[in-house]
């Protein structure tokens, strides 16, 4: 009778294991992936935060000033560009490959209005390869009395 109770006991036991793993693998999956998303973002806005600050800080220079930055970008990354945001400002935008809120914007205090300044990247764009990159941001005046950030 002893033997026959252990081994129920152990058959129930074991049972009982397998639903637990088969109900908790998925959603340890799913929590560790939105931790990676969330990372991701993260990292996506600290480096759009970096970049308008120093937009921000050369534009207040006025002209001729200069800034370097260095900034993180994380994997699966698609594109950085300039866009009209809010209130005729220029938005850093930072779009990442992810299936949802996949896309970071922070406003700058320049205005967006072409006519007004722009903003020239040095190598036709960003370089949008994951890790650590460094640029400068340089104010200057054009022919056309426009005002430049250029970045190289």
């Amino acid at each position: 009778m002893r033997g026959q109770l252990s081994i129920e006991f152990l058959i129930v036991l074991t049972g009982m294991l397998l639903i637990l793993a088969a109900v908790t693998m998925p959603l340890s999956d799913q929590a560790r992936a939105d931790a990676e998303k969330i990372t991701k973002l993260a990292d996506a806005r600290e480096a759009a935060n970096t970049i308008a600050n120093a937009l921000n800080t050369v534009y207040a220079g006025g002209v001729g000033s200069k800034q370097t930055v260095e900034y993180w970008l994380p994997a699966d990354i698609l594109s950085i560009s300039f866009d009209n945001g809010a209130e005729n400002r220029l938005d850093v935008k930072i779009e990442l490959n992810l299936e949802s809120d996949n896309v970071v914007r922070v406003s700058t205090i320049l205005s967006s209005r072409e006519d007004e300044n722009r903003v020239i990247v040095g190598n036709e764009n960003f370089e949008v390869s994951s890790g650590l990159h460094r640029m400068t941001f340089t104010y200057e005046y054009t022919y056309n009395r426009r005002i430049e950030i250029k970045v190289a």
